[in-house]
């Protein structure tokens, strides 16, 4: 960086950076309201110097976040040395709070895609199995069967040997099951087995508290030293908890081991996500080495993940933390050379940037990605998602012209699904948009359900993977997590595995497929009244 011709030598590290994660955060529509008074006005002092349409568009140029002062002053249509005069008003605001919000980006990553059972299931033990120090895992659903059971024996060795090992799962859904099979919901008898063996397990299912008890809890926890930029997730997360708390759910699906090793994906835990039993490949073509296909059985899903070597893993680490400390674990210090080891991490290529969202945000930012995204696409962009059925999304892409619209792609499995309402979503919003020359791909030709959530972003070289569905749930009510990697060569492996896909997937080429005159069909008002909780 060259940020001390920008803002003068007297400008450090720290502040440079909460001037980064202040704009990402401004540009995305964030209010900062929720910060403090002073951030408002700064970020009033900012919607007059900067034309925030520009920089918006200018960001998602450069693949959708903003990582250097040097973009932020090259932002067209500004006013010059703006960025001078917010310099003293963020150095008085709460950095923590600031970063906590924003985006956090670290470089020099190695990343590697996994897609299917077998795949990600034999890396996930190899990982645990080589932990020697901790294990950090979140994920929504840990199932009671064979692979559950083979990545529970795996973390069962790991604490024998010495490795700290902690869990945040979701008891309550988990305890559901699968395929009408409540006895693969039994949780409870892995996670005895865990805590027995010295394992720290939390469920995330009551993520509010009573408001009395949240206020005492936040008191004894300010005392223990917990510093106000976590204790400020819970209060919006309090703000936000309608019936009780029981809509909102921690959705996210991320391991970190040792501080080196980050895994993030859409999988969770279990038989339908991480199968041992072989792809069908009747082609037997290879990606990266790799036979691709798709699962044997109906009761297995298509989905992925990556692993990440390097800086990430603190990033990763910090979310974690918080959500762990918020929940009533045990304290534990991220930035302790335990937990954050000083090594060399430089591991590889890839630019990595973490997107956080939570209940009670004012703006989810992974959400504002995807509508970025879709608004500004130049080149080939392709979307892989389950659930499409976030409005916002479907008002962008419909109010899009012909010059953009026929840059994107779409994979959704259309008709197998275990969504209710995901085809009506589709069926009633995608017909503007295919008239505009959005293309179209229904993975469920293959007869299986795809629970993969990636895009790819040909002009910046952009992949984007984690829980996120394209849902009002996930925008509005869910904790979640995603990757955005930036690097031309992992770019490219991605784009080959979407290929694939794309490739066994029926292309929709008849307009009437979708519905011109939606309010004429029933499913749309069904779709309607149920997305905020399906």
């Amino acid at each position: 960086m060259t940020t001390n011709k920008l803002l003068g030598p007297e400008t450090d590290k720290y502040l440079q950076q909460a001037i980064i994660n202040f704009m990402n955060y401004t540009v995305s529509g964030g209010s900062m309201t929720v910060v403090s008074e002073e951030a408002a006005q700064a970020a009033a002092f900012v919607e007059e110097h900067v034309n925030l349409a520009a920089a918006r568009k200018y960001r998602q140029e450069l693949g959708g976040i903003f990582t250097n002062l040097e973009q932020l002053a090259a932002i067209p249509e500004s006013r010059t040395g703006w960025m001078e005069l917010l310099a003293p008003m963020v150095s008085r605001l709460d950095g923590g709070k600031l970063k906590a919000l924003a985006p956090q980006t670290t470089w020099h990553n190695e990343v590697t895609p996994y897609v299917n059972g077998p795949e990600c299931l034999e890396m996930l033990l190899d990982e645990i199995k080589n932990a020697q120090r901790y294990i950090h895992l979140s994920v929504m659903l840990f199932y009671n069967d064979h692979s559950g059971n083979l990545i529970a024996n795996e973390l069962l060795s790991a604490l024998a040997r010495g490795v700290k090992v902690r869990l945040l799962v979701n008891h309550m859904i988990t305890a559901m099951g699968y395929e009408k099979n409540l006895k693969v919901g039994q949780f409870t008898e892995i996670s005895e087995k865990l805590e027995a063996a010295g394992g720290k397990v939390l469920d995330t299912a009551n993520s509010k508290y009573p408001a009395e008890e949240w206020r005492k809890l936040r008191q004894e926890l300010e005392l223990r030293g917990v510093p106000e930029h976590i204790l400020f997730f819970q209060d919006r997360v309090q703000e936000e908890g309608e019936m009780g708390g029981l809509n909102i759910v921690d959705h996210r699906k991320f391991l970190i081991i040792d501080g080196t090793t980050s895994i993030i994906g859409s999988i969770n835990i279990g038989d339908q996500y991480t199968f041992a039993t072989p792809v069908e490949s009747p082609s037997g073509t290879q990606v990266n080495g790799t036979k691709q296909g798709i699962p044997s059985r109906e009761e297995e899903w298509h989905d992925g993940c990556f692993r990440v070597r390097g800086a990430a893993a603190r990033t990763f680490n910090a979310v974690f933390h918080s959500r762990w400390i918020l929940l009533g674990g045990d304290m534990f210090d991220p930035g302790d050379c335990f937990y954050d080891p000083d090594m060399d991490m430089n591991f590889g290529e890839e630019e990595c940037t973490l997107f956080a969202s939570f209940p009670g945000n004012p703006v989810n930012l992974i959400q504002q990605y995807y509508l970025d995204l879709i608004s500004y696409a130049a080149d080939e962009t392709v979307i892989v998602n389950p659930y499409l059925i976030d409005q916002d999304f479907w008002d962008r892409l419909k109010g899009l012209g012909p010059e953009c619209s026929c840059n994107l792609t779409i994979c959704n499995p259309l008709h197998v699904t275990d969504h209710p309402t995901n085809l009506a979503a589709v069926r009633s919003n995608m017909y503007t948009p295919f008239c505009n020359g959005v293309s179209f791909y229904d993975y469920s030709d293959t007869g299986r359900f795809s629970h993969w959530k990636i895009s790819y972003d040909k002009r910046s070289h952009a992949v984007f993977h984690g829980s996120y569905n394209i849902n009002e749930r996930s925008a509005c009510h869910d904790f979640e997590l995603g990757l955005l990697v930036k690097g031309q060569a992992f770019a490219d492996k991605v784009k080959e595995l979407i290929d694939y896909d794309l490739g066994v997937s029926r292309k929709i080429t008849d307009k009437k497929e979708f519905f011109k005159h939606p309010w004429l069909h029933p499913s749309t008002y069904l779709n309607k009244v149920t997305r905020n909780y399906t």
